[in-house]
């Protein structure tokens, strides 16, 4: 099944926001951090379902751009990166397909879940790597800048 992109953005935005809120995250911050959760999240969707791309690709390249937007917002806002990242990746958890896999354990079919767990811990292998190359980047800056 097909989301629509808009539908997917408005869903996206209201999960993202409410992690924000669930997470405490100051009310200036929340309409940003959702609109971040909720670009990430149709990169995704329009990768994953309109291009065709594997869900690891997918989820890196969503990854990617969460954590761009975080980091650039972060210093636009003067805010802690960690207050737009951590509930920007809400959508992007593979909680379903970790849930799932446990299932089919649970069933006794051992291996397709071992393959659907396997799935979701490479996707949020793609999630973490996505987050890290970014913010290795964004430090490497701030560190070449402070030296000049």
């Amino acid at each position: 099944m097909i989301i629509p992109a808009y539908l997917a953005f408005i869903l996206a935005f209201l999960a993202t926001v409410s992690f924000g809120i669930l997470f405490q995250a100051p009310r200036k911050t929340l309409w940003t951090m959702g609109f971040i959760g909720a670009v990430g999240w149709v990169v995704f969707v329009l990768l994953r379902q309109g291009m065709e791309y594997t869900s690891f690709n997918a989820n890196f390249v969503a990854a990617l751009t969460i954590a761009v937007l975080s980091e650039a917002s972060a210093r636009l806002f003067k805010q802690p990166t960690t207050v737009y990242l951590v509930p920007g990746i809400i959508p992007l958890v593979p909680g379903l397909g970790m849930y799932k896999g446990m299932n089919q354990i649970i069933a006794n079919n051992y291996d397709v879940g071992m393959s659907i767990l396997l799935t979701a811990c490479t996707d949020a292998g793609a999630i973490a790597l996505g987050l890290m190359m970014v913010a290795s980047i964004f430090r490497a800056m701030k560190m070449k800048s402070k030296k000049i």
